[in-house]
């Protein structure tokens, strides 16, 4: 179903029109649906039995996806309430009823990463708001001011697990500590994050509870530069926060773009810019980062080397930033970004990550619930 000219798609359970779109369980718009149509008995029973294959007419407090719909602030234009109010099937004793669909649409983004690396927008050139549902805002609080400030970016990848580098799960600027991730993020300067089609759910900035750091991590190089958040409550799942896939594949295929996507500047960027950022970046062989920082900081198997195309690089404010593929129709994380040098965006000199698939059993086996 096009919905713009940019060829933007929602994820729906179809039946010729649209029945239902799968969002957060959460939001703060209130719609009534009564048309006033099928008052009486007779006029009531003839609509009920013209709802379309897969669907059941019954009343919208027993058809929780719809139900759901109305409270919903992604769906509060006049055009997809126009729709909505397509599948009612009647009022009967002043309830509305609607052509609930039979679907199991609910448990789009129940099962965890049994579904991840889906993003429930998609389209050609798109990169808006909810494409990269799965990156997630590390905050640090002042212990005095309180003051929250987001020094790094890290990845979902369970309800209460947020993937990231160790140099930022451990990060300790002066004064601050580790606090707190905000999922659900688009544009920092906005609530809510909105364009011409939905307004996307609330943030939600969920306290931290623990953190796993690898055992071998090593500071001064970079070694092992890979961990978990463990977060307080759960994430609730939505259009704008959702897990992302872990590559679990060692082959490196040279060349391949990737995308970069978090919070910070980029090269030729002279001051922060509040929107999600997205960079395709090439994957580079690692020798090439072995001969650029090798004097310095020893590069391994466990390490990523991507970019050195002029004008084209993180400079700052992306550390602990997923690197994403898409393979086989899902988005896969295969890099954390770790460093680069000061002269970011240079030619021939690419950026270090962590590489996904060389931790993937550590962290599979240090998060069982995974």
């Amino acid at each position: 179903m096009t919905l713009n000219n940019n060829n933007i798609y929602v994820i729906f359970c179809v039946y010729s029109f649209l029945v239902c779109v799968v969002y957060a369980q959460f939001g703060s718009v209130s719609i009534s649906v009564g048309m006033g149509r099928g008052s009486n008995e007779e006029e009531f029973l003839n609509q009920k039995n013209s709802c379309p294959p897969n669907t059941t007419c019954m009343p919208i407090s027993s058809c929780p996806i719809l139900e759901d719909l109305l409270d919903f602030s992604c769906f509060s234009s006049d055009k997809y309430f126009h729709r909505l109010n397509e599948l009612t099937c009647g009022n009967f004793n002043n309830e509305d009823y609607v052509c609930c669909p039979t679907c199991d649409c609910g448990k789009l983004y129940q099962e965890g990463t049994k579904q991840c690396g889906q993003s429930m927008v998609r389209g050609v050139n798109y990169k808006g708001i909810g494409i990269h549902p799965w990156v997630a805002r590390i905050g640090f609080t002042h212990k005095e001011t309180g003051n929250v400030r987001f020094a790094c970016s890290g990845s979902i990848i369970g309800r209460r697990t947020v993937l990231t580098a160790a140099h930022c799960a451990l990060a300790k600027p002066e004064g601050y500590k580790l606090s707190t991730v905000v999922v659900g993020e688009w544009d920092i300067g906005r609530s809510p994050d909105c364009n011409e089609m939905f307004c996307a759910p609330p943030t939600q900035a969920i306290k931290v509870d623990s953190v796993i750091v690898h055992p071998g991590y090593e500071q001064k190089i970079f070694r092992h530069d890979i961990a978990m958040i463990m977060l307080k409550d759960d994430i609730k799942y939505s259009v704008t926060a959702a897990p992302i896939c872990l590559s679990d594949n060692p082959e490196i295929i040279i060349n391949e773009r990737a995308a970069l996507v978090g919070w910070g500047k980029l090269s030729g960027q002279n001051s922060l810019v509040s929107r999600q950022q997205q960079l395709d970046v090439p994957l580079v062989p690692l020798e090439m980062c072995a001969r650029i920082f090798g004097d310095s900081v020893p590069i391994n198997e466990g390490q990523l080397c991507a970019g050195g195309e002029e004008g084209r690089d993180a400079c700052s404010g992306f550390g602990g930033a997923p690197l994403i593929s898409f393979r086989d129709g899902h988005f896969v994380q295969i890099g954390i970004v770790s460093f680069g040098s000061e002269n970011c965006g240079s030619e021939g000199v690419p950026s270090v990550y962590t590489n996904i698939a060389h931790y993937n059993k550590w962290i599979v086996d240090s998060v069982p619930s995974l």
